[in-house]
């Protein structure tokens, strides 16, 4: 005697297909729900990321002129940012001068032993200038003392 029980039966086609629509839904409700969590991300990091432009001094525009090398790039796929290999030339002003040696005692008070290093390495929030030459001009080592200060609140 063989009893027939409705676990063990094969389902219909209806059924496969019924069950197919709703994985189907699921899946696109899901996908929804990544787009969506994805955009509130990057609105979060885009306000994130303004805040901290404005609390270095810098502007939206500076900002996103920074971010363009990225653009192509996975950032875990690039290389860590290499010390450039030539000293850029110093000017006059930061090299001499109270402007000079505040800057360089500013960036040693934040930087520790990696200011020298710094102060010669191009950035991206300077528009690629080193932060020597971006001190150049006294908006500039506005922009350099105002960078450094955010660093230093851990902007």
């Amino acid at each position: 005697m063989t009893q027939d029980h409705p676990d063990t039966r094969p389902p219909s086609l209806a059924d496969l297909e019924a069950r197919i629509q709703r994985l189907t839904r699921a899946r696109e409700a899901l996908a929804a729900q990544r787009v969506a969590a994805r955009e509130e991300e990057l609105k979060v990091l885009a306000d994130a990321f303004a805040r901290k432009l404005r609390a270095a001094g810098l502007t939206i525009q500076e900002g996103i002129a920074a971010l363009r090398p990225y653009a192509r790039s996975r950032l875990q796929d690039a290389p860590a940012a290499a010390p450039a290999t030539a000293t850029a030339p110093r000017s006059r002003e930061s090299s001499k001068g109270a402007s000079g040696d505040d800057l360089r005692e500013h960036a040693r008070r934040v930087l520790g032993g990696e200011a020298p290093s710094w102060l010669r390495r191009p950035h991206p929030l300077l528009g690629g200038q080193t932060p020597q030459q971006m001190a150049a001009t006294p908006q500039g080592l506005d922009k350099v003392h105002a960078l450094l200060a955010a660093y230093a609140r851990g902007a």
